[in-house]
């Protein structure tokens, strides 16, 4: 009897033992399965901004022509010089036809004389290649034909100039006489039927009018109420017959938008932001606030000023846009992570088998992270940062 009650005394314990050797064994993988995660820091930027529906303002002048069929001459955004010809005036369909045969023959004769210059750079031209078609390939997956066709038409002479080898000399040059025999016929017949229009005052060109030049003016933002902005359609002008684009003076030009309430409090006259225009190629355009000005419903009138891109900028009227009021750098966490213990914020990292408590300064809150201010003492990249639902204390092991 005595050797029985020995028996299962011992029978107990080993079961007793087991049971207990199972529930460790349960609760470290559980807990490095499920409970605990560790993600590395990232360093990043991040822009505190707001994205804006607005209006692109500059000083311009419709061009217009006398002649029914006005031909355009000048690429969009080209730079034009004072009494330099911005197009041609022609009586006919044919005479327009003519001038813009001519034209195309002209620029035909530049991409090639460009390209068979003896003095290649090839490294510039291969630079060159590489960003238009980067360009090509934004624009067509943007879907905007003119855009395309402009850097596709860029690409061209680079393309071609790579192509070609000293044994296609003659070849050129056989090429280049053809295309002037070709423009100085043109020429002839095109001095008969078209008249050149001129500017008195340089500027930009631009092939695009849209009725709000006499609106939409730098002197008119210096007045303009939040409920002028909103009704500015209802004062759009009729574009006048014959109108060949407008001519653009000077390098600074305008944004104006409306930001919604609160948003105003972010930001002051005088402040210097960065803007990104969508759509286009233009990011981190330096941009200064001119006017800032808040109605009785908390909305307000944003106008800010560029002084650079303006050749990038001359189609351009109404525009999706990003301001950045400030761009923090700092390294990236899940905001789960991040924990205030104690009137302190502060994560826990793994360093061994233990969580060890760093205290952090947040910079930026966005989406679903926080922004935090890297410091020699803080938390670094190669950290491990511990995720968790559970409570978890300095000095806490963890098993991974």
């Amino acid at each position: 009897m005595k050797k029985q009650g020995e028996f299962y005394l011992k029978l107990t314990s080993i079961l007793l033992a087991a049971l207990l050797a199972i529930f460790v064994l349960f609760s470290i993988f559980l807990r490095s399965g499920e409970d605990y995660t560790t993600l590395a820091p990232v360093y990043c930027e991040v822009g505190d901004g707001i994205t804006v529906s607005g209006f692109v303002v500059r000083s311009e002048e419709l061009l217009v022509s006398s002649a029914p069929y006005p031909v355009a001459a000048l690429a969009e955004g080209q730079r034009v010089g004072g009494s330099q010809t911005v197009a041609y005036g022609c009586a006919t369909e044919d005479a327009a036809r003519m001038q813009r045969e001519l034209l195309a023959l002209q620029i035909r004769r530049d991409r090639l004389a460009f390209a068979s210059e003896s003095a290649k750079d090839l490294s510039a031209a291969d630079a060159a290649i590489a960003a238009n078609i980067i360009r090509l390939s934004a624009q067509t997956a943007a879907q905007s034909v003119p855009r395309m066709q402009a850097a596709a038409a860029a690409l061209e002479p680079y393309v071609l100039q790579r192509s070609l080898t000293p044994n296609d000399a003659a070849r050129v040059q056989a090429r280049l006489s053809n295309l002037d025999a070709e423009i100085a016929a043109l020429q002839a017949q095109c001095a008969a039927s078209s008249t050149p229009i001129t500017v008195s005052q340089a500027g930009y060109s631009s092939r695009h009018a849209d009725g709000f030049e006499d609106v939409l003016t730098p002197e008119a933002l210096q007045t303009m109420s939040l409920s002028e902005l909103r009704s500015v359609e209802t004062r759009r002008a009729a574009v006048p017959e014959h109108t060949i684009g407008r001519l653009i003076f000077g390098q600074k030009w305008y944004l104006v938008c409306e930001l919604p309430a609160g948003a105003a409090d972010r930001c002051a006259a005088g402040d210097s932001l960065l803007l990104t225009l969508a759509g286009e190629e233009l990011t981190s355009l330096p941009v200064q606030i001119e006017r800032l000005v808040t109605e009785e419903d908390g909305a307000s009138l944003l106008v800010v000023s560029c002084a650079v891109q303006m050749q990038d900028v001359t189609a351009l009227r109404a525009v999706t846009a990003t301001l950045n009021f400030r761009t923090y750098e700092g390294l990236r966490v899940p905001k789960e992570a991040v924990r205030t213990e104690d009137g302190e914020t502060g994560v826990y990292v793994l360093i061994g088998a233990k969580a060890r408590w760093k205290p952090v300064e947040i910079l930026f809150i966005y989406d679903e992270y926080c922004l935090i201010r890297q410091e020699p003492d803080g938390l670094r990249e190669d950290d491990a940062v511990i995720l968790t639902d559970e409570e978890i204390r300095d000095g806490s092991v963890i098993a991974e």
